[in-house]
């Protein structure tokens, strides 16, 4: 199946979301596409999701919380959290702190958030939707881009069908219209890009599928681009790993230094075939455009192996948008 033409420009997003199951590598991705935005001339903001921060920590810095912190020019991140952003919210809307106090300050408005499915979330999502339209004094957008570091898949999904939920229940009324509002931001391809991430390994292949059909279905949202993630690389051709088989076979037992590299270049070459079937399935059932992003062996994860990712995802993109002109 060939893939789909690549959508518009990811840098003229302003709301770029990135998706997929835990541990496959979501922040890295978030973070290097912050840093090519930023080396563009956007301001950029990383949002987490009340989460244990990383976005600072590949650039060096410590976790802020909720508050805007500048990794680097044109970079931020913050850490979106339920209770700083319901206040937030709160305070924009009524005004003052001390009318914001009677109506979410008081006890029984306390127990009815907290009984009330989906709200933490909701406050969550609100902070990421203000942030797409907050201004500066001038009325120019405070920032170029946000990138949302969305939760794992499940809750994830959960996340993004909120506000079709809401809209069933409460289709009038301010929330109904910020809601609405919301929604409209999540379903406008010319501001929004839903990015997947993955790693070519079964489970995460498999969620990505459910994931992919579940945004293309039932939530209707603006796809982006599939990052495979953790890609090793290729050591030996077929003749010459047939070779290194042969080699391991005959080597006796006393050399066990040379058996040792030979198993250890054997299994590399192995994981290597593994990962190959998995993108294999990925480009025959899943026809978005990908991005391939590479297992980086460094012992830090640092600025400079963000920068790599960067780089390679920025040429990819360019090549991707050169075919799809």
């Amino acid at each position: 199946m060939p893939p789909d033409p690549a959508p518009k420009d990811l840098f003229q997003k302003r709301f770029v979301i990135v998706a997929g199951k835990g541990g496959v590598g979501k922040s890295v991705v978030c973070a290097a596409l912050g840093l090519a935005a930023s080396e563009r001339g956007l301001r950029t903001c990383i949002a987490e999701l009340n989460t244990r921060e990383k976005a600072p920590l590949f650039f060096g810095k410590r976790p802020s919380g909720y508050a805007y912190q500048e990794l680097r020019k044109n970079l931020f991140s913050i850490n979106v959290l339920p209770d700083p952003a319901l206040r937030e919210y709160g305070l924009m809307k009524l005004r003052f702190e001390r009318v914001y106090k009677l109506v979410f300050e008081n006890e029984a408005m306390k127990r009815l958030l907290k009984v009330i499915p989906g709200m933490n979330e909701l406050f969550l999502l609100g902070k990421v939707f203000n942030m797409e339209r907050e201004k500066k004094r001038d009325g120019t957008p405070l920032w170029d881009m946000v990138i949302v570091d969305a939760p794992a898949t499940g809750h994830g999904v959960s996340l993004l069908r909120l506000p079709d939920t809401i809209m069933k229940v409460a289709d009038a009324g301010p929330m109904a219209e910020e809601v609405g509002a919301m929604r409209a931001l999540l379903l406008d391809p010319r501001r929004t890009a839903v990015n997947l991430v993955t790693l070519p390994e079964e489970m995460p292949v498999r969620e990505t599928f459910e994931l992919a059909a579940q945004l293309e279905g039932s939530l209707g949202m603006p796809k982006g681009y599939l990052f495979v993630n953790g890609i090793w690389p290729r050591l030996l051709s077929d003749t010459d790993a047939g070779l290194l088989d042969a080699l391991g076979a005959v080597l006796p037992e006393s050399a066990y230094r040379a058996r040792a590299g030979v198993e250890s270049l054997a299994a590399m070459v192995e994981r290597t075939r593994f990962q190959e079937q998995h993108r294999a399935e990925l480009a025959e059932h899943m026809p978005w455009p990908r991005v391939d992003l590479p297992f980086l062996f460094v012992e830090r994860f640092d600025e400079s192996a963000i920068a790599r990712l960067s780089e390679s995802i920025v040429t990819q993109l360019a090549v991707l948008q050169g075919q799809a002109a």
